[in-house]
């Protein structure tokens, strides 16, 4: 369906293919990144499964998939079990176990409904593989939309809300056995608040990488630190992860040190000649030092 054989010999032989900036590598091309759109990225901590997201050409369809790595590498993609064609699952995160996937659907809760906006699920590993779609209901969601999930050691979970007329990040903290309400976190650059996306939160919460677009450009990478339980304003991962084309869905390895996001720079497919949106690729780079050197920048500032 997605052509993508022929585009990585394209891609492979064609001297218009850009390379990607200093660190950053395609994350297993013709595998993973494909041809075809490619987004959101989850690895367990043993790093050797992923679950990402892949759609058609035109986005219609979009499905979750999996892929383990054996003694020869990466095999192929396949799609997750669970996973319907007929409902939108995206953004998966793989607890820090291994044993919960939390994605976001648009399944709805009682089989046979019409699909309904974008809530959390999970599915638990068995021996047989994954279970069936679990809703966890409140305060994990509302009436409202919720996607983009992540999750801290500790279970303290960060994701994207409506629940209150307002779509943002927010955090529901996790104590004594149970979530509590959903809070706001906000975010702001240059004292303003500004609109984010995508959260990624650290193993242990000292930092948080979200999405933004400023300023009419297409969306790029940020972080933002946690000072005492205060969120440092956003600063910007720079041109070694940004570019000029859409920068998103940022992912961690479970040890905080590598970095996975979609970018829509020129990669497996180089670079579209028409107004056609690119089709996006999973990248992967070391992100420990660029943290470091922005927390100590951080701490020097007046």
């Amino acid at each position: 369906m997605y052509k993508f054989v022929a585009f990585v010999i394209i891609w492979a032989l064609s001297s218009e293919a850009i390379e990607p900036p200093l660190d950053l590598v395609l994350f297993e091309p013709g595998i993973v990144s494909t041809a075809a759109p490619e987004f959101s990225f989850s690895i367990n901590a043993e790093q050797d499964t992923i679950i990402f997201n892949r759609t058609s050409e035109d986005r219609k369809i979009i499905e979750l998939m999996t892929s383990q790595k054996g003694d020869g590498g990466w095999e192929a993609a396949t799609q997750m079990e669970f996973s319907e064609a007929r409902y939108r699952e995206l953004d998966p995160f793989l607890s820090h176990d291994g044993k919960r996937l939390y994605f976001s659907s648009t399944r709805p809760l009682i089989a046979g409904q019409e699909a309904k906006d974008f809530d959390t699920w999970y599915v638990e590993r068995t021996s047989d593989g994954w279970s069936h779609p679990i809703n966890p209901g409140a305060p994990l969601n509302s009436d409202a939309t919720e996607i983009f999930f992540t999750m801290s050691k500790n279970g303290n979970a960060y994701f994207v809300s409506e629940f209150d007329g307002q779509r943002g990040v927010v955090v529901s903290r996790y104590s004594d056995g149970f979530y509590h309400p959903m809070e706001r976190i906000q975010l702001k650059i240059e004292g303003a608040l500004v609109y984010a996306s995508n959260p990624c939160i650290s193993s242990d919460e000292r930092f948080l990488i979200v999405s933004v677009s400023v300023k009419e450009r297409a969306p790029d990478l940020f972080v933002t630190f946690n000072l005492k339980g205060r969120w440092s304003e956003l600063i910007s991962l720079g041109d070694k992860i940004n570019s000029a084309n859409a920068d998103f869905a940022p992912a961690l390895s479970k040890d905080d040190r590598t970095l996975y996001f979609t970018s829509e720079r020129p990669g497996i497919v180089p670079k579209l000649d028409t107004d056609q949106r690119p089709p996006g690729d999973i990248y992967q780079g070391e992100i420990e030092d660029i943290i470091e050197e922005l927390m100590e920048s951080l701490k020097a500032t007046p």
